[in-house]
């Protein structure tokens, strides 16, 4: 019996861990990463970033796996937001929207990346996609 219970807690282990490496990285924004994205867009505090991530992780993780903010391009995430808001009748605060917007135009996959950042840039996941709105 004890085999069974290691065995059972070792398979559900391994499709958790393989679950959640499925979900997408979402960072969780830093004083830096509002001086990097001063230039593209001037006033957004950390504050907000941290208010946007809030809101996406809340709101779309309640119906599927968040997709890293790295995964589309900047100009992708109003488009998709609303897409969403739409087929799905999501019903989201319009400061919510905004700040979740700024958030992820701010890690996405065209926003200026930090001088260390390399060729794969922040909030990319190793591997993924740099998917496109259907």
């Amino acid at each position: 019996m004890p085999s069974r219970l290691i065995l059972g807690s070792a398979v559900l282990g391994t499709v958790l861990v393989l679950a959640c490496a499925h979900a997408g990285f979402v960072p969780q924004p830093t004083p830096m990463d509002v001086e990097r994205i001063q230039p593209v867009d001037p006033g957004l505090t950390l504050g907000e970033m941290q208010a946007g991530r809030a809101a996406y992780v809340q709101r779309c993780s309640s119906c599927h796996p968040v997709h890293g903010p790295g995964e589309y391009r900047g100009d992708q995430w109003g488009p998709l937001i609303a897409r969403m808001q739409r087929e799905k009748k999501l019903r989201i605060p319009e400061h919510d929207r905004v700040v979740m917007e700024r958030y992820l135009v701010a890690f996405s996959s065209t926003a200026p990346k930090p001088p260390d950042a390399g060729v794969g840039g922040a909030g990319l996941v190793e591997g993924a996609s740099r998917a496109s709105v259907h």
